[in-house]
């Protein structure tokens, strides 16, 4: 008969797979968005980056909707903080539960507000492309507009994001999780450093496959992370 430690280990190791697994398509949403060729990395951290999101690098329609697809999925990847909390609950609520809560929020709304919301930062621009602007203090009014919005839907998850993935980094640090102090590296806050700081270096155009995509690897880099360091551990929770 199979005891609850190994039951409850089973089911982490499916979940790990199946949500990294998941979080790949991500990836592929994240480089219609946001990829461009000829972005260095400190290009990409400079205002030209705004007009390869704002236009969604003049991709097709077809393939900026087709790249709203991923927001569907969030629900699913926020389940990976499930897998964190299993592993850092020995610390206590605060430094446990409370991080991965925010953290799982920050990637809900995400999900819902920038995986839709990108599509739409483009769609003036898609429009143009196919009809033309003639009219442009309107199409320059209406643009600001869409922004607005979208900076205003987007600003808890933001706060969420980057709070969230201290906070977290703290609970790792503390040395009371499963984790080692050098899971650090590992953890969401440790993949966000160094995925700009590496990205900032890369020359065009590697740069987009490191700064473009550095929503998929905060999610998938720590979540392949927990799950092969629970793989084995059902007895230590």
């Amino acid at each position: 008969m199979m005891s609850k430690g190994n039951l409850l280990r089973d089911h982490l190791r499916i979940l790990g797979v199946v949500v990294s697994i998941l979080m790949l398509w991500n990836g592929v949403c994240d480089y219609i968005f946001a990829y461009s060729p000829t972005l260095s990395g400190l290009e990409y951290l400079s205002p030209a980056a705004w007009e390869v999101i704002s236009t969604a690098g003049n991709r097709p329609h077809w393939m900026i909707m087709m790249a709203q697809t991923a927001g569907w999925l969030y629900p699913i990847y926020a389940l990976s903080y499930y897998l964190w909390w299993i592993g850092m609950r020995p610390a206590g609520f605060w430094l446990s539960t409370v991080p991965c809560l925010i953290l799982a929020y920050a990637l809900l709304m995400i999900g819902g507000i920038q995986h839709a919301g990108f599509a739409f930062l483009s769609v003036l621009a898609q429009a143009k492309a196919i009809v033309g602007s003639t009219d442009t203090a309107f199409y320059e009014m209406a643009n600001s507009l869409i922004v607005d919005h979208f900076f205003m839907g987007d600003l808890t998850a933001e706060l969420a994001f980057y709070i969230g993935s201290i906070w977290h980094g703290v609970g790792i640090l503390s040395g009371r999780t499963l984790y080692p102090r050098w899971f650090i590296v590992l953890s969401p806050l440790g993949v966000l450093v160094l995925t700009i700081a590496l990205g900032a270096l890369l020359p065009a155009p590697f740069a987009g496959f490191a700064i473009g995509l550095y929503g998929t690897w905060f999610m998938l880099i720590p979540t392949v992370a927990t799950t092969v360091w629970l793989w084995n551990r059902s007895e230590e929770f």
